[in-house]
């Protein structure tokens, strides 16, 4: 897949002779983290902690997350097993985000249940991509106030037969909620979210003989200019190649 951020092991150096390297944002896969954060990026590389990191209770096996990691890429780096001994700072677990199944019909309804309260700004300032063959990262930037975290976006796709029988792409749509006050939220953020599609694959699957989807397209709300839900849409299109 494309690198997306924090992949390269010499970036953001300070200069041509400085080895060290402060607080790069890395995007990664768990692999442990009881007696210290230990997790593979997304080319590649294992992350072991030299600290006690802070707020990873929550992560288990297989999680995916977002680590600041600083390193001396002198003396942190062994290239002979792509390990890299790093002081992690703040961490983010970034998957687990929902993935729900709907109809068409209940979807543009008079009372659709899997609704947005809010927009997004955009969400291709960064490409979308498939972090294998069913996790699916997204860079999001939307508007907030102070409480990132009450902020929850996930996906829904159509079950209906006619909606993924005889189609190349597979559509998905991303919907964003909050418990901000709306009036408030006028900074830009910035978040990655992992979302776990393997049912919509599945489904894709099954209604056309095991074939699966040339593309992903994402469906996106808009942000309107007056803070309304959001009415119109922007489509994402990624390309999907089944990895045996």
């Amino acid at each position: 897949m494309a690198v997306v951020m924090g992949m390269s092991v010499t970036s953001c150096m300070n200069g041509d002779d400085n080895t060290q390297v402060n607080d790069l944002p890395v995007l990664g896969k768990v692999k442990d983290s009881f007696l210290g954060l230990t997790f593979t990026s997304l080319d590649g590389f294992t992350f072991k902690s030299k600290n006690t990191v802070e707020g990873t209770t929550n992560f288990m096996t297989g999680d995916f997350i977002v680590a600041t990691c600083s390193y001396d890429t002198e003396v942190d780096i062994d290239y002979t097993t792509n390990t890299i001994n790093a002081t992690i700072g703040s961490t983010e677990k970034i998957s687990d985000n929902a993935v729900y199944s709907t109809t068409k019909a209940e979807d543009e309804g008079e009372h659709p249940f899997y609704v947005s309260d809010r927009g997004v700004i955009s969400i291709t300032d960064l490409t979308p991509a498939m972090i294998d063959n069913y996790n699916l990262l997204v860079p999001i930037q939307y508007f907030a106030f102070e409480k990132i975290a009450s902020h929850t976006f996930f996906m829904v796709y159509y079950s209906d037969e006619n909606e993924l029988k005889g189609k190349t792409d597979l559509k998905l749509f991303l919907r964003h909620t909050s418990t901000e006050e709306k009036a408030k939220e006028t900074y830009r953020a910035f978040s990655y979210r992992v979302f776990d599609i393997r049912s919509a694959i599945e489904a894709y699957k099954n209604a056309n003989e095991g074939r699966y989807p040339s593309n992903i397209t994402i469906v996106s709300e808009a942000n309107s200019s007056n803070n309304d839900v959001p009415k119109t849409t922007t489509t994402t299109p990624v390309t999907y190649t089944f990895r045996e």
